[in-house]
This record gives structure tokens, sequence and C-alpha cells, in this order.
């Protein structure tokens, strides 16, 4: 029943197991249309953490349906992976991977109780990174229409910021959904007009303007005026400011109707030397008691701290000697005696400081190798002098490389290799450190960003491998595959097919050079591995029907035997996401790659078939193959002659000709003829 309450520790589909409850969604008596959150574990993946969505009311269910797909058709790395749909006692569950983190509004908290707030350095940051993820958001036709700090995730195994809590998500051009966070939601989200992109990136600019001030949404609007307030203390450099305040305007002349305009803007900003948080600009600041003096001794002479007489002080000396003043060679022996445990201490914790930097350098290089120290990142000596922001940058992405488990020596030649590749008039001369190569350095870094990015795609078993990896480690499952009696030209396809998702532009059949052909290896493994082979016979007359689960990213290899003399007529259902393609007997493709259809294929097609279906979304599917084996189509009849008997006064075949109107008469009620044309054999001479 869809108010049935959830028992923690129940399980759902006999596969997801109910952990923790996260949103209540209830608003009063009532259901708030994104439903209730919980926290989950997959039973059939190790208890992996998942995000469980329970939506009771119908018109929330029957919206996701129809997004689910476009849902799942978001491929980005800060935006967590989509699952499966699920029904349970009329409610309706939607599954997403988890992603561990710690919220933005918690951390503004955090700091808050500090005095602290996010820089604007932090918070160009945080934009830039952001755009791009909502700008494939907004280019699947899908507007999120609940951002604030507490649905954006800082992640703790990179950093980076993820887009969190979906269940206000619509298309574009429809009416919005009530619910969303009061103060980051625009005015027009409150009228009710269409959701557009634009309205993500107000609810951004809110944030960051929140994250900059410290300060409550509804303290920065101007009630009177309807605008927002940006306060004079913050110290943000004028282009910042000005796209700032793009961000926050619902004026169409003003505002950002795309994120990738918003983040061509940005780019223009000069990033601050620093990318951590500032004290607050109007925090109260608390003065420390000053700390009780130690009653020491006084040191005048000829004077008793009692005001006696120079005689009562020399006899209060001989009977108390530590009130004696020192001489001279008793301090310096006594300053000699503690300088010697400083100079210990400095040089104990510069050796573990030593050592501690060097085992930081070498976690990222590949066993058994040792660090590199002719260069760090783009070309830089270890030693080079770099902005503050570039440094931030660069450990950012050492970070990441670490966390992934990323060979950094190789990944680093793979981006050299890139950059190179794109600006081949530099023959081969990576950027250095002076101003007139920081445009190259940013280049630099965006194609950094861009290979990381499809790195992450691999699981972790290959990633760690790669720069290691050989021609033989692909070869191994491809003769596994072949001796089942798989063609070597569907192999290809397969190979092919997972490669262009990491390497674009690749040939067919074709292994780029390094340090590019490590990732076409790992494509080739992840494919040759994951794909799975059936094998079924179609019949005369009678329809073969096969129900199977493709797992994401993976394939199906089905063999159909046709019997002799008879045609194949295939049809296969699925989901939007997956893709098919059909070979003959000999390797032949018989229907090109493309969406799951029913295709008939000739006689010439010889058996067995193969066809291959890949699976490119983020969940499983299934899949339902009906086959039928006919008869081959009869052959066309000749050409059928409309006159095929010879005039029997001419003997000519054809049409006979139109003899000439008798003289005379025309008999009652017989119509008369057509006038001939003009200048006809008919026609009567013209005077």
């Amino acid at each position: 029943m869809p108010g049935e309450v959830i028992v923690i520790g129940s399980v759902l589909a006999q596969r997801y197991r109910i952990d923790q409850q996260l949103a209540t969604g209830q608003a009063g008596q009532g259901v708030l249309p994104q439903g209730q959150l919980w926290r989950g574990s997959d039973l059939l993946a190790s208890d992996a953490p998942v995000a469980l969505r329970q939506l009771q009311d119908p018109e929330s269910q029957a919206r996701f349906r129809q997004l689910w797909p476009s849902m799942q058709a978001v491929l980005h790395p800060q935006i967590p992976r989509f699952g499966g749909l699920l029904e349970e006692d009329g409610a309706l569950w939607l599954v997403r991977e988890w992603q561990q983190g710690t919220p933005f509004d918690q951390i503004q908290q955090q700091r808050v109780e500090r005095q602290l707030v996010f820089g604007a350095g932090e918070v160009l940051l945080l934009l830039r990174q952001l755009l791009p993820a909502l700008a494939v958001l907004h280019a699947n036709g899908l507007v999120h229409g609940d951002l604030n700090p507490s649905n954006l995730l800082r992640r703790d195994q990179d950093g980076l910021p993820l887009l969190l809590d979906f269940g206000l998500l619509q298309r574009q051009g429809e009416k919005p959904i009530p619910g969303a966070t009061a103060g980051f939601a625009s005015q027009a989200q409150g009228r009710l007009e269409a959701a557009a992109a634009w309205m993500d990136l107000h609810a951004l600019g809110v944030t960051a303007l929140v994250l900059l001030s410290g300060s409550r949404p509804e303290q920065l609007l101007d009630a009177q005026a309807g605008a927002w307030v940006i306060p004079e203390g913050l110290d943000l450099d004028a282009s910042f400011r000005e796209v700032l305040g793009r961000l926050l305007s619902e004026r169409p002349e003003e505002r950002f109707e795309q994120a990738s305009a918003a983040l061509e803007a940005l780019r223009g900003v000069v990033m601050p030397e620093s990318t951590g948080p500032i004290a607050r600009a109007e925090r109260t600041l608390v003065l420390a008691p000053a700390a009780p003096q130690p009653d020491l001794p006084r040191w005048d002479d000829g004077v008793s701290e009692a005001g006696g007489a120079p005689g009562a002080s020399q006899s209060a000396a001989k009977a108390s000697p530590s009130r004696v003043r020192p001489t001279e060679q008793e301090r310096r022996q006594a300053a000699e005696g503690r300088l010697w445990p400083v100079v210990g201490a400095l040089l104990a914790s510069a050796l573990v400081g030593t050592a501690i930097g060097w085992f930081l350098l070498t976690r990222g290089q590949a066993p058994g190798t040792a660090p590199s120290t002719d260069r760090d990142l783009a070309g830089r000596s270890p030693q080079a002098s770099l902005p503050p922001a570039e440094v931030d940058q660069r450990q950012q992405l050492l970070s990441r490389l670490r966390a992934l488990q990323v060979d950094r020596s190789w990944f680093l030649s793979l981006v050299d290799s890139s950059l190179l590749s794109r600006y081949p008039e530099r023959n081969g001369r990576l950027p250095g450190d002076g101003l007139e190569d920081a445009p190259l350095r940013r280049v630099w870094h965006e194609l950094a960003e861009e290979w990381l990015a499809r790195v992450e795609q691999l699981p972790p078993a290959l990633r760690s491998r790669l720069g290691r990896l050989k021609d033989a480690d692909w070869r191994k499952q491809r003769d596994l595959l072949t001796q089942q009696g798989v063609d070597l030209r569907v192999v290809e396809q397969l190979v092919t097919a997972s490669a262009q998702s990491l390497l674009p532009g690749v040939a067919t059949g074709s292994k780029p050079p390094e340090p590019y052909r490590q990732l076409w290896f790992a494509a080739a493994m992840r494919s040759l591995e994951e794909v799975r082979i059936e094998t079924l016979s179609a019949r005369p007359q009678q329809a073969t029907v096969l129900s199977s689960r493709v797992q994401a990213g993976g394939a199906r290899l089905i063999t159909i035997n046709v019997p002799k003399g008879r045609r194949l007529v295939l049809g296969i259902n699925g989901t939007p996401l997956m893709q098919m393609t059909v070979y003959g007997a000999k390797g032949d493709v018989m229907a090109e790659r493309g969406p799951l259809r029913v295709v008939t294929l000739p006689l010439d097609a010889g058996t067995p078939v193969q066809v291959l279906v890949t699976n490119e979304g983020v969940s499983s599917g299934v899949i339902t193959l009906s086959c039928r084996a006919d008869r081959p189509a009869p052959k066309p009849l000749p050409p059928v002659d409309p006159n095929p008997l010879p005039d029997p006064a001419t003997g000519v075949l054809g049409p006979a000709e139109v003899l000439p109107e008798p003289p005379g008469p025309r008999p009652a009620g017989a119509p008369d003829p057509e006038p001939a044309e003009a200048g006809g054999p008919d026609a009567p001479p013209q005077p």
C-alpha cells in the first residue's frame, strides 16, 4: 500500500535492503512530489551502498517513468548514475549509485561556527567545476529544479562537487513543480513559468552568494526592489562580481540562458591567490583575557620585597638562595643549557619532514620505479614557481590520480601527447612557466580533466594496470571467443564500439599509438570480458523467443542456427540505449549497427547468424528476441504483355490504331467525339 510503513532491514525486489531514512518526503498532511529518500545496500553487489527514492504520488510516478530513460542517458562523473525502476506495494522506487561526501550546507555551517566563509577563489573553482555537469544535464533537455547547498556534495574520493537530489527534475518547457527550496528558486519559478535552464543557473548564483557571504538568502534579497544585493564587504574581482550579478538576474537581456555561456564568462575571471576559506567580514572579535603573570622575584638593589632595610634584604637572601640575582656567568650557562634541546628538536623535525615528503612524492609512482625528479605537470620542474591557483589545481589532479590508482607517469604522457597533437607547430615543446604559456597550461589542465573523466569509466582493476597493458592481455580473451565460434569481425566490432567511448575517432580495426593504446587495450579487455554468448535455433513457421538481461556497458552475443533453404526473420525489443548488429555466417554485416528493430535476412546470410546486442546505458536491461525461419520469397512473375495477340489485319503486336469516325449522322445518345488537337493530322487547314 502507498501508506505502508517501511521497516528498516526490509528487502526490495529481493535485492535492495533498506538501511536508513534520509528524507521523510512529508509536508504537513500532504506528500511531497520528490518522495522519500533512503539509503540502501545492493545485496547482489557485495552490499554496495545505493540511494533509493520512494515515490507514492501517482503524478510523480508517471513523471519519473517518462523521465527515467533520459536520466539514464545523462553521463557525467559529477552526476550519479541512475539505475533501475522498481514497483513495490504501490510505490515506485528509483535506484541510483551512492556517493560518499559532505553536503555544502554542512560545510558552511561548520565554517560559520568558526567565523569563516567560502573564499572567492573557492567559489569560483566550485562554479567552474559544476557548470560542465549542468551543461550535460541541460543538453539532455532536463532541469534540476532545486539547486542549493544541501543538494551539492563534496565527494570524499576526489573533492569534486556533485549534483544530488533529483526529486524535482523535469523537462525543459514544462510547468515547474512546487516544492523547491525557498530563497534559491527564481521568482519566475514561483510564478510557475515554463522550466528553463537559466533557472538552475539562477539557483547556482544564489548558492554562490550564500557561500561567499555566510548569510541566508532572505538576508541578501532586497524585498522592496526585488533584487539581490552583493555585500560591498566581499572581496570580489570586478569581473567576478559582474558574472555573479548576471547569474542572479532574471532579466532576459542580462541573465545567462545556457551553462556554457556562464562557464565561458567565468574563464575570463582571474583566479585569486587563495582557493580556501577566509575570515568572515563581519565576524565578532573575542578578546582573550590576559594570562596571569607568575609571581617573579624583583631584582631591586638594596630594597626587599617587603620594603625593609638593606640589612634585612641581605639576611633574607642568605635564608633564600633562589631569590638571589644570578651572575652573568650563570645566566650564560643557563641559556646554553636551554639552546641545545631547541637545536635537537629542529633537527628531528627536519628529518621527519624530509621522510614525509619523500613518502608523499613516491606514492604516485608505479611500483618498482623511482620518483620522477625531472618534471612534474605540463613540463614544469618540481622547483618551478607557479601561481597559487595552478598549484592548487595541480594538487587536486594528483590527489584524484592517487584516489583512482592511475599511474601518474603514464597519465602525464597521455595529456602531453594530446596537447602536442593539438599544437603541432610547437614541435614537441611543452609549455613553460612564463606568462606567455599560461593559456597553454590552461588547455593542458582542461585536457587532463577530459582524459580523467574517460579513465574513470574503467573498472578499478583495469585503471591500476594502465601503462603496463600489453597486446597479449586482450588477445587471450579474443582467442577464447573465437574458439567458441565467434567470427573475428564480430570481435572487431565489439572492441571498436567499446573503444569509441574512451578514444573517439579511432578507426575500425586500428590500434592507436602509445600512450593512447593503453586505453584501447583496456576497452578491448572490458568489452570482451563482459560479453555473454547464447545459442538458439530458428524453427519454420514458429517463433522462438529468448529473454536475457544485458548488464550496463555489457554485450550479449546470440548465435542463431537457421535451417537450410530458409530465411531468418528477427525482431528484438529492449531499452532505447541498446544497439544491435547482425552478422552472416561469413562474418559479413547483414544489418548495420543501430537501434533494436525487426529485420529480414536473405538466404545468402547462411547459418549460423550472429546477433550482437550492446547496452550503452548505466543500468542493466532486458532484451526480448523473437526469430522465425520462413520460406524464401517467391520469385517475381515475368512482366505481363497488355496486348499479347497480334492485329488480325496487319499482324503487328501492340495496341490497335484508332479507326476514323464513319461519315453520316450519329446515333441518338452517342457521345460527341473529342475535337482533334490544333495542328493535328485531322485538323482542317487554316486559311
